[in-house]
């Protein structure tokens, strides 16, 4: 393969791994919204400790070079956590590419749901499999939750 189209290759999926999981600025909420909830239940005195539940949905998602993937990330609140999470994006392309990024953070109130879109590059390589862990943390306590995005051709 000629170094030149190779260096292409890498810099397109090292673009598209920042854009397609980062949280932060690189891409933006489609929307912000507070879900309504009748009430929130302890889960008993061995649990007591504020705390938070991650969602991430989906956490697999098939694309091709230029589809839009949408994603949501809930911040649900355990025992009255009202905290800043932030958030870490560790990413695993095989031999493509892997870093550790800081994927911003979510602030309260909560629950509070993010809704992204993310548009996979036209240049992005296929097929890829990315595989991600996404860990929020934030009060003492932390959550990871496991991300697979597969571009196809």
């Amino acid at each position: 393969m000629n170094p030149g189209v190779r260096i292409v290759i890498l810099i397109s999926a090292a673009i598209l791994v920042i854009v397609a999981f980062s949280l932060s600025g690189q891409v933006h909420p489609i929307q912000d919204r507070l879900p309504v909830m009748s009430e929130q239940v302890p889960l008993g005195p061995e649990n007591a400790r504020p705390s938070f539940i991650l969602t991430v949905t989906p956490t697999k998602a098939y694309a091709r070079p230029g589809d839009p993937v949408d994603c949501e990330v809930t911040i649900t609140p355990q025992n009255g956590f009202n905290e800043t999470v932030e958030l870490q994006l560790k990413v695993d392309a095989g031999p493509v590419f892997r870093g550790t990024y800081n994927a911003g953070v979510m602030n309260p109130p909560y629950p509070r749901t993010y809704e992204y879109r993310v548009v996979v590059p036209l240049q992005a390589p296929a097929p890829l499999m990315v595989n991600g862990t996404l860990r929020a943390m934030g009060g003492g306590h932390s959550e990871e939750i496991n991300l697979v995005l597969f571009i196809e051709p």
